[in-house]
């Protein structure tokens, strides 16, 4: 598959729908900010999409959407996922894991909001991919960090479908890193992405387990 524009701007439309299908399962409180991550791909692809549109013109995309892009995948992710995985878990075991990986989370989105912000970004198309780099060479020591923060929570989950997105999203970093290292964060977030249909899957279980508990009362 050739990662374009075009497939950047199908799969935003195809996550709306998702999200907006997740959405109208109507998900209680606790599993809202989960149900949004569809939503947040969606966006995400589509600024990804028209940066596409500018480095195949032949320009600079511009440092707004290359900010927002980045804004979105490298320090929203590793602090939100945390997030909302402890929002679904009321058991207190499974808290001070949770607590731990969040504060992970929270130190590498801090320290890669301080590299954004005092470090220019370029783009470029490199294979089937775009590679946002900067010369910066602390922000790929955080990699690991990044990936426990983002990933484990989900794994830490009682919850089926939560857990196999996390199974899809690490298949998805491990295949990345070996293949696609050039373009990770682009390439990682298209499959990450297209992998939140499962999203879905968790609420509308949720809310058909919920019915069925007020039918048997």
């Amino acid at each position: 598959m050739c990662f374009s524009a075009a497939a950047s701007f199908t799969a935003s439309a195809l996550l709306a729908g998702v999200g907006a299908a997740t959405l109208a399962q109507r998900p209680k409180p606790k599993d809202l900010p989960f149900a949004a991550i569809p939503i947040i791909f969606a966006a995400h692809q589509a600024i990804e999409g028209v940066i596409w549109l500018s480095v195949n013109g032949g320009n600079a995309p511009p440092n707004s959407l290359v900010v927002a892009y980045l804004l979105i995948a490298q320090i929203l992710w590793p602090a939100y996922i945390p997030f909302c995985v402890i929002a679904m878990e009321p058991k207190r075991r499974r808290r001070p894991a949770l607590w731990i990986l969040l504060a992970a989370g929270l130190f590498v989105s801090g320290a890669l909001a301080i590299i954004l912000a005092q470090h220019h970004y370029t783009v470029e198309a490199v294979a089937d991919g775009l590679r946002y780099a900067t010369d910066h060479e602390f922000e790929r020591r955080l990699l690991e960090v990044y990936l426990l923060a983002v990933i484990a929570p989900l794994f830490l989950s009682r919850h089926l479908y939560v857990v196999a997105f996390g199974a899809v999203t690490l298949i998805g970093a491990i295949v990345t890193i070996l293949a696609f290292y050039f373009a990770a964060a682009s390439v990682w977030c298209f499959f990450s992405g297209l992998a939140s249909v499962l999203v879905y899957l968790h609420v509308r279980r949720a809310r058909l387990n919920g019915d069925v508990s007020k039918a048997s009362t």
